[in-house]
């Protein structure tokens, strides 16, 4: 169960006057997916969280809203945020991008401090060899690595500083950047989220693409549709949308369609083969 709550504010007109705060309830449905729609409609005083909490019950720390929803912070309420699909998406930029722009010279390094993206490895050993991985989990990818080279002949290198950065075309960090990596101007950071600290070269941490239109239909018009997908992805068990490639991306400023980012990695690739 999904719940998703907007407040309607109706501070103007005599309308304020004639009517009492009112609450409107409406479920959706898709697939495994269940949403409920809560909207409270506020004509006068303070908002009444006991009253939207009647319909809102457990979802209260998980409420799906807009991000400028005003949330008393003794309501108990928390908006939903979640960077899970955000990170899968990350994940398959890069391999979209090798995929596309595939050259065994490519450096490409997974930065995967905790030894979450394991998995990874074996998709990127198709691109590159060998797969360079920043990483303090060295148990977990000593392990990781006996397996890619018994069933892939492919091998890993596991790296415990950032000096192997220092080279990088591609660095792949599906978790958030706390500090700013030691890499060239012009490699390209792929993260599944807003990074803690400017980093010095391309930095993409947010991803877009087409929901399907049987989510799209269920989606309130007070959700971003990423958002929205999220929450299916993480709370519904939608987890097909983690097959997802993204059809646009960007850096906070600039949108790059999948197209122009495969063109301006390449672009890095020629400079510096020829340098």
């Amino acid at each position: 169960m999904m719940t998703a709550l907007k407040i309607e504010e109706h501070n103007k007109g005599i309308m304020r006057y004639l009517r009492r705060n009112r609450i409107r309830v409406e479920h959706r449905y898709c697939d495994a997916a269940t949403l409920k729609c809560v909207t409270y409609e506020h004509y006068r005083g303070k908002v009444n969280w006991t009253s939207i909490d009647r319909f809102v019950k457990a979802q209260r720390n998980r409420v799906l809203c807009a991000p400028d929803m005003d949330i008393a912070p003794a309501s108990g309420y928390k908006r939903f945020v979640s960077s899970e699909l955000s990170r899968r998406m990350c994940e398959n930029a890069a391999l979209y991008l090798l995929k596309h722009a595939s050259d065994q010279r490519i450096k490409v390094v997974l930065a995967d401090e905790d030894g979450d993206c394991t998995g990874l490895c074996e998709y990127l050993a198709n691109y590159c060899d060998p797969v360079n991985v920043l990483s303090t989990a060295t148990k977990i990818y000593a392990t990781q690595g006996e397996y890619l080279l018994n069933e892939k002949g492919a091998s890993l290198r596991l790296c415990r500083d950032k000096s192997c950065l220092h080279d990088a075309d591609l660095i792949i960090a599906p978790k958030r950047l706390e500090d700013a990596l030691p890499c060239p101007s012009d490699a390209l950071i792929l993260t599944g989220e807003a990074p803690a600290a400017p980093q010095n070269a391309l930095t993409v941490y947010e991803y877009f693409f087409d929901l399907p239109s049987k989510f799209r239909e269920i989606c309130p018009d007070f959700l971003d549709e990423m958002y929205f997908a999220s929450a299916l992805y993480t709370m519904a068990g939608a987890r097909e949308l983690g097959g997802e490639v993204f059809t646009r991306c960007g850096d906070g400023v600039t949108i790059h369609t999948r197209g122009s980012l495969v063109e301006a990695f390449k672009n890095r690739l020629i400079r510096r083969i020829n340098s």
